[in-house]
């Protein structure tokens, strides 16, 4: 973030006003909230602590809670503070998986607060380690740089939108209490304390135009909420419980609020609002959590997200107010490259159909699909986009990744780039979108070793220029990069560099004569060797049978999947599926054991 705040905020209007008194003086409704009330009904069904003469309670907000949005339909947006600060975000498009992350920089204190009040338009806000609040934009087709409004926080923001171009910032100011500032789509007004004694980060949410709910974890450890109905602001109320975490809020519809908070037991707890029936009591979403929770409303259905102890983002979702609650999953990046995969080759298109073969694959415990999509030697970006339509549909229809990968030849940059990146753009007829791009690194046809080298490192960089994907690079096995081998001179620091996986080609039936113990030994090598190359997590590929190399025996598979396992690989695959001996099957699938 810059150290000094900008002359003009927003483009066209004047500079930003107002900023928070340092010391505000206190409200007089901070003293109804410092009455907690004994029976306010805890997560755990005990009271409310009485903290009458007690020790100050510790600050609940956590700076590394997720905050998340959604800028278009069935789209994710996600958010969350880096290690070293930075503001970092990743996204999942409707019909595919979660991109790579991407640093939008900032130096951040809290946790970031995130809205979106128009298609592609993405509002960011955090407090940054000035005690200002900051902000920064997205406009649809770029990221505006970050500019301050000022203030003096003691805790992240919370924001709401109730139309296009509205934006309702709250903070926990320097006094305790909560204040607020709004950008009415031409400027920002000046701040406003509302009161009250917080102890966490705010949430707020609004479910129609002029409505906005708030809420904070007060001084007794219980919910407190209040609301602005258009005219006014209400008075603080109780609404109990016993917080670990700030809170977060949900509009799903008029009248309809979700509060998630964090409690004692670390788990992610539930209180709703309707409107004919009032706030319900307390219900448990489960889950474990190191941070608090961010939620969201899309339309009618809400999610819900928090931070795992292992430092996993996690996600539950409600598809509408009447729905039920899925179970906790990972946003996981690396997911379309954990656990056993198999390989489709465009030689493979005529000979197999995708109902039949991924009905078959999810029997045999298949969770991704490696699908060729072309080669340098194709007549098109695609060498049939109708079929791999259908392989797309099919496979995420039957809960499969799916990964596409692109064989180039670098005698002509500008094909091999434009049918790297038509993977990423790619959407099937049923919405469907690949789960990361493939650039299968081993063909030397059109140039020599160096000007592929030195290619395939400025293909790599203008992939990752054009695309957020996941990107893997299917590489040669360690030991062929050796001096005086086929690869001698393998660009393993730049390719690491710029991609999220490497996926070593340790084809160890190519090798002669290998028992199953030295298939073990030679494959452990080569993914230990390719994650030491590159830093970068390894999936890993075997098989291919033919005259003249080491048999394909039962043995021998289930040393190669001991490697893969032994060596930390997250996944692993035999090429490839036409070819499988159905006995293999069985053992391959211990790879996602």
């Amino acid at each position: 973030m810059p150290t000094a705040e900008p002359t003009v905020y927003w483009p066209g209007h004047p500079p930003l006003e107002v900023p928070v008194p340092s010391r505000p003086r206190l409200p007089r409704r901070v003293a109804g909230m410092l009455l907690a009330v004994a029976t306010a009904l805890a997560l755990t069904t005990v009271a409310a602590p009485d903290r009458a003469g007690a020790a100050p309670v510790p600050d609940a907000t956590g700076p590394s809670s997720p905050a998340v949005a959604a800028s278009r339909p069935g789209r994710v947006d996600l958010f969350t503070r880096s290690d070293t600060g930075r503001l970092e975000y990743r996204y999942r498009p409707a019909g595919g998986s979660w991109t790579r992350p991407i640093d939008l920089g900032g130096a951040l204190a809290s946790q970031p607060a995130v809205v979106s009040w128009g298609p592609g338009r993405l509002d960011v806000f955090a407090r940054g380690t000035d005690d200002r609040l900051w902000h920064r934009a997205y406009d649809g087709a770029r990221w505006w740089d970050w500019a301050a409004l000022g203030g003096s926080l003691r805790s992240g923001p919370a924001v709401a939108s109730w139309s296009a171009g509205r934006l309702d910032v709250l903070v926990r100011g320097s006094d305790g209490a909560l204040w607020h500032r709004a950008f009415d789509g031409t400027r920002w007004w000046g701040w406003a304390s509302q009161g009250g004694t917080a102890t966490s980060a705010p949430a707020v949410a609004s479910w129609s135009a002029g409505r906005l709910d708030v809420a904070v974890r007060g001084p007794d450890e219980g919910l407190w909420h209040k609301a602005f109905d258009g005219g006014r602001w209400g008075e603080w109320a109780p609404l109990g419980g016993v917080l670990a975490s700030q809170p977060a809020i949900a509009a799903s519809g008029p009248g309809l609020l979700d509060v998630v908070v964090v409690g004692p037991d670390r788990a992610a707890h539930l209180r709703r609002y309707r409107p004919d029936t009032g706030w319900a009591g307390w219900s448990s979403l489960g889950g474990r959590f190191s941070s608090g929770p961010g939620a969201h409303a899309d339309g009618g259905a809400v999610r819900v997200v928090g931070r795992a102890p292992d430092g996993v983002v996690h996600e539950a979702t409600r598809p509408s107010p009447s729905g039920d609650w899925s179970g906790w999953t990972a946003a996981d990046p690396y997911r379309p490259f954990r656990g056993l995969a198999t390989w489709v080759d465009v030689f493979d298109y005529a000979a197999l159909d995708p109902v039949t073969a991924v009905a078959d694959m999810r029997a045999r415990g298949v969770r991704t699909l490696y699908l060729s999509t072309a080669r340098f030697t194709s007549g098109a970006d695609f060498h049939d986009a109708v079929a791999a339509g259908r392989w797309l549909d099919e496979a995420h229809r039957a809960g499969l990744s799916v990964v596409g990968w692109y064989v180039p030849g670098y005698g002509d940059m500008a094909r091999d780039l434009r049918r790297t990146t038509a993977i990423a753009e790619y959407a099937s007829p049923g919405g469907q979108r690949f789960d990361a791009v493939g650039i299968d690194i081993e063909r030397l046809d059109e140039v020599d070793r160096a000007r592929f080298a030195e290619r395939l490192v400025t293909h790599l960089a203008e992939v990752r220029a054009r695309t957020d994907a996941m990107v893997v690079a299917i590489v040669p096995a360690p030991f062929t990069t050796d001096p005086g081998n086929n690869w001698a001179g393998f660009p393993w620091t730049a390719v690491g560099e710029r991609s999220e996986v490497v996926l070593p080609m340790a084809l160890w039936s190519y090798r002669t004569d290998l028992t199953p113990d030295q298939v073990h030994a030679w494959v452990l090598d080569q993914v230990q060797r390719a994650r030491a190359l590159t830093g970068r997590p390894v999936s890993v590929e075997g098989g291919v049978a033919g005259a003249g190399r080491t048999p394909l025996t039962a043995d021998r598979i289930a040393r190669f999947v001991d490697a893969a396992r032994d060596g930390g690989a997250i996944g692993a695959g035999h090429y490839d599926y036409a070819s499988t001996d159905p006995a293999f099957w069985p053992l391959l699938a211990r790879v996602n054991g």
